[in-house]
């Protein structure tokens, strides 16, 4: 037998392999290897997943990771705008973003903006939103904007779905929520209100003292065990949308 029929890349052995259903012939290409003395050069670039919040002090994407397949309560006690581009960049994730509001009129434009909600980003009164049908596949953020007491929602958090509760300012049912969320986010406050945050999330006296100074944009982002200050700079589509950081509305 010659080494064309041998091989199968003759005509003779093509045919066999077409009548066992074996296909057609691809290109031939040499492998692909890798001696295993050089193993150890090899690094993977990567990285956190989930959506980019902004950069921290060294300038380094801060990345928040709001979709999990565990239940997860943020609260960010702020500004809508910020609320508005974790929605808008949630949604570039692949995110079905859902918006419970007593303002709509806030957030329409960016319904709009967005194909008139068939492009993950919808908006329903207080109380009004319907069970989501959140999975791996489809995960789900839902932004509670509800003032300064927003009530108890009927969607809460759970498999690949996240719930963001927006805070205007310090309230009453502020230290509730804190204590549920295993993220929260403050922007600048009163000094009385940084005070009482102190007392509520173990801040340092350093964190209390630079609340009231926060610049506009720049958010303290906390969770049990860490603590990283991190500035939202807006993509030019992002200022074309919502304007300029700012922390009131």
């Amino acid at each position: 037998m010659d080494r064309q029929a041998a091989d199968g890349s003759g005509p003779r052995g093509l045919g066999e392999r077409l009548r066992h259903g074996l296909g057609l012939l691809g290109p031939r290409h040499g492998r692909h290897a890798l001696p295993a003395q050089l193993l150890d050069a090899l690094a993977l670039p990567i990285g956190d997943d989930g959506v980019v919040a902004g950069v921290d002090a060294e300038g380094q994407p801060a990345v928040l990771g709001i979709n999990r397949p565990t239940p997860y309560d943020v609260v960010l006690i702020g500004g809508l705008w910020t609320a508005q581009v974790l929605a808008l960049r949630s949604a570039a994730t692949g995110a079905r973003v859902a918006v419970e509001t007593g303002r709509p009129q806030a957030w329409m434009q960016m319904v709009h903006a967005m194909g008139g909600g068939q492009n993950g980003l919808s908006v329903y009164d207080v109380g009004r939103v319907p069970p989501q049908g959140a999975s791996a596949g489809t995960p789900v953020v839902v932004v509670r904007d509800c003032g300064m007491r927003p009530p108890r929602g009927r969607v809460v958090s759970g498999p690949w779905q996240s719930v963001l509760t927006l805070l205007p300012y310090l309230s009453p049912v502020a230290p509730r929520l804190l204590r549920q969320a295993r993220l929260a986010g403050i922007q600048r406050v009163s000094p009385d209100e940084a005070a009482e945050l102190g007392r509520t999330m173990g801040l340092t006296r350093t964190e209390v003292e630079s609340l009231p100074a926060l610049p506009d944009g720049v958010t303290l982002w906390c969770t049990d065990r860490d603590r990283q200050y991190v500035l939202t700079q807006p993509t030019d589509a992002e200022t074309g949308l919502l304007g300029t950081p700012r922390r009131m509305d």
